[in-house]
């Protein structure tokens, strides 16, 4: 930028310090700065090497000022940035805030602060939603002991803590012990917060989610109810907590009647209709239209409409949970394909068999690179697409699904387990209807005989008391009730 002020005059105007007069009280005349005498260049050398051993000194001497580290105030922008990322579905730039997190918090409170835990339950919160379920898990078991030492073993904190794991547990396929950790936090939570909480209606509900999970569908019901009446009193209906507990036993109404083999009833679908109508309502006005939770309410209101033969309502709102889905999670994850599969159910029921077929080898193929071959959703899968293929008469993809299924079942559980029995007496079938009868025969005998030992293998482990009751008792509601407080 050019200067604004005016150049100085020239040199040759300005008087020098010699011309001017003693007494103008500003300059006086000096002497040269130079003399003749010669130069001692020995006592210049000595006294140049004194200033700089004496820089260095004052230099060493000096207070250095510390190096400026992370702070606190880092961290928490790390943690609620993953937190928010989360939230908005950028799982992959949420993963790197956490990792961050994750690493920052022992340098600024040592090991066993309760922040290097809530660090660890985020990255764990993290890797679960991207279905990396083992390394969740890891994250988790990181986070619990540090809690225990701070707060306690049946803290509040702790609780929360397990019922995160537990709920990766579920989704991992492990039920028997989510099953286990869920009943224990249920337990805390109600004697820490009373029963009726909003703490212990996440409990329940949590409970009831992987007994659903599990197909134990009239298990998890009361526990829906249960949950759902909690918020409900404390939230009112236009709270997404109540919404989502709504949603829960409206998808619960619809599989009851399913764990047996038989349709839900008309009763039960007219109510889960109804509760999916509010839900979709109530959503609409909170939620964006591209929220998880809306696909989740539309997936299950499709379910209703292909039973109640509304097929083209039911394909509208599949194919939108299933766009939704695949927009915040990606293709290849679990919850897509659940997507994958209703949608398969829906063209299966409208005869596009081609369509249909494809839906359902594209949820296989997704469950089974990301849950593995063992998982319960993976066989699920596998068994659908099995029922699939003997109703349209094709024997020979019938026969390959379920040899795969017998196949993975006695890789798990040997050639004896008693989920062997339903998928071997299949293939009998497949086999008589293919003109190989002997060979069926003899896998309706092995299938017989596992039924016979497991049945056996029951009754040893029943108590006495259990098998044969003096009088029959009245039951307990309450004790009854699957998940309830012992």
């Amino acid at each position: 930028m050019t200067d604004s002020r005016s150049a100085p005059a020239a040199a040759a105007s300005a008087p020098t310090p010699e011309s001017r007069s003693a007494g103008d009280g500003l300059f006086r005349p000096r002497r040269p700065l130079l003399s003749n005498r010669p130069t001692n260049w020995w006592a210049l050398g000595a006294l140049a090497a004194a200033a700089v051993v004496a820089a260095v000194l004052i230099r060493a001497n000096r207070p250095q000022r510390p190096a400026v580290g992370p702070t606190r105030s880092e961290f928490i922008e790390l943690r609620d940035a993953a937190a928010d990322l989360r939230a908005r579905g950028r799982l992959p730039q949420a993963e790197r805030a956490a990792m961050a997190a994750v690493e920052l918090a022992p340098i600024l409170y040592g090991p066993d602060h309760f922040a290097v835990a809530d660090a660890f339950n985020m990255l764990a919160l993290v890797y679960a939603d991207q279905a990396r379920y083992a390394e969740a898990i890891k994250a988790h078991e990181r986070a619990i002991p540090i809690l225990q030492r701070v707060f306690g073993p049946t803290s509040k904190e702790v609780a929360q803590a397990g019922g995160n794991l537990a709920l990766t547990l579920t989704k991992a396929g492990d039920y028997a012990e989510a099953k286990r950790l869920l009943e224990k936090v249920l337990e805390i939570t109600e004697a820490t917060t009373g029963k009726e909480s909003l703490d212990t209606a996440l409990a329940v509900n949590n409970l009831a989610y992987m007994f659903d999970t599990a197909g134990d569908h009239p298990a998890a019901r009361p526990l829906h109810e249960r949950a759902y009446g909690i918020r409900r009193r404390l939230l009112g209906i236009a709270d997404l907590r109540t919404i989502e507990s709504m949603v829960n036993v409206a998808a619960n109404l619809m599989q009851t009647g399913t764990a047996g083999g038989q349709p839900s009833s008309a009763a039960d679908r007219a109510r889960a209709t109804k509760l999916y109508s509010q839900a979709i309502a109530v959503r609409s006005r909170l939620l964006p239209g591209d929220s998880l939770e809306l696909a989740n309410v539309l997936s299950g209101a499709a379910t209703i409409a292909r039973e109640d033969e509304k097929l083209d309502e039911a394909d509208r709102m599949a194919f939108e949970a299933l766009a939704i889905r695949q927009a915040r999670l990606g293709i290849d994850h679990p919850t897509t394909a659940a997507s994958f599969e209703a949608l398969a159910r829906v063209r299966d029921a409208q005869q596009e068999y081609d369509e249909a077929r494809e839906f359902f080898n594209m949820a296989f193929v997704i469950r089974m690179r990301r849950l593995g071959p063992g998982h319960p959703k993976t066989l699920e899968t596998l068994d659908a697409l099995t029922g699939f293929e003997l109703a349209r008469q094709n024997h020979e993809a019938a026969e390959k699904a379920v040899r795969q299924t017998i196949e993975i079942r006695e890789k798990i559980a040997g050639s004896t387990a008693a989920t062997l029995a339903d998928p071997l007496d299949r293939l009998a079938g497949i086999l008589r209807a293919t003109d190989r009868v002997k060979e069926g025969e003899e896998l309706e005998v092995r299938a017989a005989q596992i039924r016979a030992a497991a049945k056996k293998a029951a009754v040893r482990e029943t108590p006495a008391a259990e098998q044969t009751p003096a009088t029959p008792a009245k039951p307990d509601p309450e004790a009854a009730r699957p998940g309830a407080a012992k």
